[in-house]
């Protein structure tokens, strides 16, 4: 029996992901002839971030309607405000991200560029740059460091079945047939897996399976993941899906993709296979028996043989461990974790964690790890940490945990950093204790903050997870919310924030009257539907609930040095920010150091512009579109909880009721050296153009009126501070 474990695309690719190293391990442990793992996700991204992968995006972007034929234009609609933003910055800086991305990927993977702050911060930009000049070349379709969407919606089989032969819009076709396919037909297998665990990944394992059985048509196809927990039982009801899938396993798939492989090798009775469903040879969908998973003490260690661990986007390997699945606490009514995960809680022995540590350690030369679990659980928390110490692993490793007030103490924090831990993660919520009620939290916020303190005073950067917009919470309590944190920002280094959604496998969607949910909005045409919009009849609309995201977000970037400025982009990959904890230490040497870096100043008093600078003349303001653009939030569309995309029809009635960009000359103005792109009005790209070395501020800024002379001179200031002169550091 030969086996093909795939991750298809998207997921981040800084680390692997665990799902697929289980399973190999598993397999191979109980003697499955040949398993093969393909991270498609982390082989793609490399593929399509290459020169002549973007070179050929440029061209096929050029060729069609360009940027000159919209800057003819006396004013632009809603739907080409966004191809002017896409081709402004595709003209102004797509040559140099062609030429420079292998070198971007480089800095990203070697130890002495990625911890070159200013190195590392350009090559993120110019990754995502040739991501957008990719994504150009299949608009309206998008992929980022963090999530892929087309405009076929992943709530409706109909859409996804469609995407799946769209070669116009989906990358993966083509992707798939030259370089995946060749791979797996090399290894010819007898059962491939997908691992569907992202909506992101939902049309690109649909693409991938089509292909292989029109490659293949005798080839078992199974897929598995925490997706399908909500979508498979939809799913399994349309005929078409069954023309290129054979079956799905449901919740954890070690045990059933075992005993799938022995029945594919004998018997072919899939009835024997528990926790399946697939369609048998009347054509009538079946449903095997359902098991509990399997006790994670029974599992081996997570096997990485066979992955590209030299390919993911960070210079040491983070390897991810579970040493629990599921959720001790189990009460919280939002959650979903029991749909994915199974029945119950169950941990694996300190011992065997340990053991495993020291195994990946060894084998990988890694010292990384993330524990993929949902909390640490207290018996954990205050064993673990002494056990690393025991075995005197040298190890760095973080991990979430829920607000244990009596758990955490001052010595188990202690011992947690002197074990290696770097973060911490804490599902803080709220801090009202009537919301925390409601959500059937189990915690007080005042002794959760006194936790959070002990925990940074131990040396564990702090994260905090927030939800507003949660049923019946008010603005004032959302609010209170922020202040609480804003108050204790010395404690908490990162905040992650997002709106309450109504997910229907939840215990709040089936006691929804209790909550004060009046009505919820089903898609008629949605048949995967998950996530439902509501009206609730007290607290906060959902208008309300996303201005309240956004006022935290504003917050945030202005108190907390992860979010500020060019920072923002360090943030949203968990696995560098992890790298960088690792490599200073302590977030205080992290913040002086790095975060908080030297300012850059001009030499003197005679600004000279960086000789290094392109610029592109505009005849519409770029820095008025992306404001206008960025305002187009999913609190003014319907709702569109797995894409970012905005709908034809939604574009449409923009185009039609949204007042028109109208004519303003700017100028675009791109630094190669840090990849930044900055927007300025004609008015002040003549003072960038007169500082020129030979002139004071004062002399800069003489041709501006009295009146507005001090605006003038901050926009200097401001282009100082965005480094666009020749600098000298200044500390």
């Amino acid at each position: 029996m030969k086996v093909a474990l795939i991750f298809p695309p998207q997921g981040h690719f800084t680390q692997p992901y665990l799902s697929l190293p289980s399973l190999a391990a598993y397999l191979r442990v109980h003697g499955v002839e040949r398993v093969e793992q393909f991270d498609e996700s982390i082989l793609a991204y490399d593929h399509f971030l290459s020169r002549a992968r973007i070179e050929r995006a440029l061209a096929k972007v050029r060729a069609g309607d360009g940027l000159d034929a919209l800057d003819q234009r006396d004013a632009l609609r809603f739907s080409e405000m966004e191809r002017y933003q896409t081709l402004s910055e595709i003209a102004l800086l797509g040559d140099a991200v062609a030429a420079h991305i292998e070198e971007a990927k480089a800095v990203l993977r070697d130890r002495a560029q990625f911890y070159d702050y200013e190195r590392y911060l350009w090559a993120g930009r110019t990754v995502e740059q040739a991501l957008r000049i990719f994504s150009a070349e299949y608009a309206p379709t998008r992929l980022t460091p963090h999530g892929f969407v087309m405009r076929y919606s992943v709530e409706r089989t109909s859409e996804i079945l469609a995407a799946i032969s769209d070669e116009r819009e989906n990358p993966f076709i083509e992707y798939f047939r030259e370089h995946t396919l060749p791979r797996l037909k090399a290894l010819d297998p007898d059962l491939i897996g997908i691992s569907l665990t992202f909506p992101s990944q939902a049309i690109p394992t649909f693409t991938l399976a089509r292909l292989i059985k029109e490659w293949k048509p005798s080839v078992h196809v199974t897929v598995g993941g925490g997706l399908l927990a909500y979508t498979a039982d939809k799913l399994s009801k349309r005929p078409e899906v069954w023309e290129v899938i054979d079956s799905f396993i449901m919740l954890e798939g070690e045990g059933p993709l075992l005993r799938l492989c022995e029945e594919l090798g004998s018997s072919r009775d899939l009835a024997r296979v528990p926790n399946l469903i697939w369609r048998d040879g009347r054509g009538e969908v079946q449903h095997s028996e359902k098991r509990d998973p399997l006790d994670i003490k029974t599992l081996p260690t997570p096997d990485f043989d066979g992955l590209p661990l030299d390919k993911y986007f960070s210079p040491e390997l983070v390897l991810p461990l579970a040493i629990t699945r599921g959720c001790y606490w189990g009460k919280c009514v939002f959650c979903t974790l029991y749909t994915v995960i199974g029945p119950g809680y169950r941990g694996r022995a300190i011992e065997q964690t340990v053991d495993d540590m020291r195994k990946l350690t060894e084998k990988y030369k890694t010292k990384h790890f993330y524990l993929a679990i949902e909390d640490l659980p207290p018996n954990m928390a205050a064993r673990l940490p002494q056990a690393i110490l025991d075995a005197k692993l040298d190890i760095d490793w973080w991990c979430d945990a829920r607000l244990e007030h009596e758990a955490f103490t001052q010595e188990v924090c202690g011992a947690m950093a002197a074990s290696g831990c770097k973060r911490i993660a804490f599902g803080y919520e709220s801090s009202s204790r009537r919301v925390l009620a409601r959500m059937c939290k189990g915690t007080d916020p005042d002794r959760s903050m006194e936790l959070v303190h002990r925990a940074r005073n131990a040396g564990l950067s702090v994260t905090l997870y927030v939800m507003v917009g949660f049923p019946t919470e008010t603005r004032e309590e959302a609010r209170a919310t922020l202040r609480t944190i804003l108050d204790n920002r010395s404690a908490i280094q990162e905040v992650s924030v997002r709106v309450f959604y109504l997910d229907e496998t939840s215990e709040i969607f089936r006691r929804r009257q209790e909550f004060d949910i009046v009505e919820i909005y089903p898609d008629a045409q949605a048949d995967l539907q998950v996530y439902y919009d509501f009206k609730t009849g007290s607290g906060m609309s959902r208008r309300e609930a996303r201005d309240a995201y956004l006022e935290f977000t504003r917050a945030l970037r202005s108190h907390f040095p992860v979010f500020q400025n060019t920072n923002m982009l360090y943030h949203e990959l968990k696995s560098h920010y992890f790298l960088y904890l690792a490599k200073w230490g302590t977030w205080e040497r992290l913040v002086a150091e790095v975060l908080e870096r030297g300012e850059r100043a001009s030499g003197g008093n005679k600004p000279r512009r960086r000789a290094e600078l392109v610029r592109r003349a505009l005849h519409f303001d770029r820095a008025s579109i992306d404001q206008r653009l960025g305002a187009i939030d999913s609190a003014t569309l319907r709702p569109r909880y797995q894409s970012d995309i905005v709908e034809e029809g939604d574009r449409a009635r923009f185009d039609r009721e949204l007042e028109p960009e109208f004519r303003s000359d700017a100028n675009l103005v791109y630094d190669p050296s840090t990849g930044e792109v900055q927007c300025f009005s004609a008015a002040a790209a003549l003072l960038l153009e007169r500082c020129d070395g030979t002139r004071t501020v004062e002399q800069v800024v003489e041709i501006v009126p009295h009146a507005v002379r001090g605006d003038a001179l901050r926009c200097v200031e401001d282009m100082r501070k965005a480094r666009l002169f020749e600098e000298e550091l200044r500390r």
